[in-house]
């Protein structure tokens, strides 16, 4: 699907899948999460997202102007998602405070 702006495009999830762990360990993590509930799976999830996003912003110096920190997080998190034309147009929106 692509419109102005983003482009999306189908990528098979085992493309960037993990190769190290055993399928015995991976059957009995899959069988483990899916024995949680909804709720406990989804907390899982963003205690993790919370944690990566407090170890990036950890990362970018805090001496920098928060719209600079705000640029770095971004290209931190997504500078390989769009072009570099987009990744302007957003970086410009972001100094901009908008």
């Amino acid at each position: 699907m692509t419109n102005d702006f983003v482009t999306f495009d189908f990528i098979p999830y085992n493309l960037f899948a993990m190769t190290d762990t055993s399928p015995e360990f991976e059957k009995f993590y899959r069988e483990k999460m899916m024995s949680l509930t909804s709720d406990e799976r989804i907390r899982i999830g963003l205690s993790m997202n919370e944690t990566a996003r407090n170890i990036v912003w950890s990362s970018i110096p805090k001496d920098l102007p928060e719209e600079e920190r705000r640029v770095q997080f971004f290209l931190r998190y997504y500078k390989n998602d769009f072009t570099e034309k987009q990744k302007n147009v957003i970086i410009e929106g972001i100094r901009k405070g908008k």
